[in-house]
């Protein structure tokens, strides 16, 4: 297969040159990726297990594709003069001739492909189906842009009607109240069908061509093979030029103008934050109609403009460019790592329901294997507790205990073992008593206000 070259420019030279591998004297995570430690694995489990079973309650249904992809189906979706396909994709060396895979810079492109290599046209629509994971893209590490991020995406295949907009909108909305969010507001546009935009593009690239010197180099070449790209830049001086630049709306059909109007009357029902952003385009080439994202409304703590934490749109024709049948569809996806940085942002408290309120403490090799027993039994009656078995002495056992703060410790020795008992020790008061092996996890339930 002959896939088109691509000439880099000084900034990705540069991000090359930074891009220095581990030393013999150190090694450390790759550049733009992070651990999740321990500690912060509580965010994750938080959205990822609310965000499951919520979509789920409203029948959506999770897919979920490879981590890498063949080239080509991102330069047909994305588009091949964005800035994913040039210069940010992580190209993978494949042995075998013809194979030229990438790692998914997002999950549209690649939910769109299962969708018709499995025939799910032939299901009940719409077809909702969700999906999450990791995601990769060349690019400078800054705050809120990782090489390796994560997204919750939602897709929708098979409505050209305008509620669907505003059910995969509205359904976002309640999910992150439900994670207790407050402080955001949906930005949203509409960029009707690309027959409808020539005109529009020919204004546009008549009024960046007059302010040209004012625009970023990369503006300049996005100039020159897709305008509507110059509005989505972040550059300060490229939004200035945008702000005076003419506005799509005024430029759309009557059809598109009405599919617009009545997703906005809908928001206003439900009493979703929104407000129309006509400098909004999103930067994939596959979008048609209605584009939109979430954004926190008071802006960066530096003042700048907030990263949005979750975007989306309709694309109706992306399903048919990828080789599929006609099919209207529309799809977001929430940013992980962004996402969580609100819930930071808003002080949202986060209560751990596994932390452990019991210690498991053992003396010898036969209590080992009654604690053992023991700790599956308290796992089937869903009582979080924590042991270290490797270590026998009980003082260095119960100090565990205390650093981790839990209400009670099971105390097991051999005295125990052979009485069939063991001791139920209170971490506050000191307090002990003896309760039979039998009746251990029914005496703990009480103590622990399990049942």
């Amino acid at each position: 297969m002959v896939t088109k070259a691509f000439k880099r420019n000084k900034a990705q030279e540069q991000m090359e040159a930074e891009d220095q591998g581990p030393t013999a004297e150190s090694v450390a995570a790759p550049r733009g990726t992070h651990d999740i430690l321990p500690h912060e694995r509580k965010y994750w489990d938080y959205v990822y297990e609310n965000a499951a079973t919520f979509l789920r309650g409203w029948h959506w249904q999770q897919l979920e594709t490879p981590i890498f992809e063949d080239r080509v189906l991102f330069e047909r979706s994305v588009g091949e003069d964005t800035d994913i396909v040039q210069k940010e994709m992580f190209e993978m060396k494949v042995r075998g001739k013809g194979a030229h895979y990438v790692l998914r810079p997002e999950g549209t492109a690649s939910i769109v492909r299962a969708y018709i290599e499995h025939g799910m046209r032939s299901l009940p629509r719409p077809v909702k189906l969700f999906y999450m994971g990791p995601f990769f893209r060349y690019e400078r590490p800054q705050a809120g842009r990782l090489r390796q991020f994560h997204q919750i995406g939602l897709e929708a295949f098979g409505s050209a009607a305008p509620i669907t907009d505003v059910e995969v909108i509205y359904i976002t909305h309640l999910l992150f109240q439900q994670l207790g969010l407050e402080d955001y507001t949906v930005k949203i546009n509409s960029l009707g069908l690309p027959d409808e935009r020539k005109e529009y593009v020919a204004l546009l690239k008549s009024h960046y061509n007059r302010h040209k010197q004012k625009l970023c180099r990369d503006c300049r070449e996005r100039l020159q093979k897709n305008p509507m790209r110059v509005l989505d830049c972040k550059e300060e001086k490229c939004q200035q030029v945008a702000n005076t630049a003419p506005q799509l709306l005024d430029h759309l059909s009557d059809d598109s103008r009405k599919h617009f109007e009545y997703v906005l009357r809908v928001l206003e029902e439900l009493k979703i934050p929104h407000q129309v952003d006509g400098s909004l385009v999103r930067g994939l080439d596959y979008y048609t109609h209605t584009v939109f994202e979430f954004v926190p409304t008071g802006g960066s703590a530096e003042g700048a403009p907030a990263l949005a934490f979750a975007s989306g749109g309709r694309y109706d024709r992306l399903v048919r460019e990828l080789g599929g049948k006609d099919t209207p569809a529309v799809g977001l996806a929430i940013g992980v790592e962004r996402l969580i940085e609100r819930i930071k942002a808003e002080g949202i408290e986060l209560t751990v329901t596994d932390h452990p309120r019991l210690f498991v403490a053992q003396l010898g090799d036969l209590a080992k294997v009654m604690a053992l027993e023991v700790m599956r039994e308290l796992r089937e009656a869903g009582i979080p507790f924590a042991v270290t078995l490797d270590r026998d002495g009980m003082q260095a056992q119960l100090k565990q205990a205390d650093r981790l703060k839990v209400s009670w410790a099971l105390i097991i020795g051999q005295k125990e073992v052979l009485d069939k008992t063991v001791i139920l020790r209170n971490m506050e008061s000191g307090m002990q008593e003896v309760v039979s092996r039998e009746s251990v996890v029914t005496e703990l339930s009480k103590r622990l206000h399990t049942v």
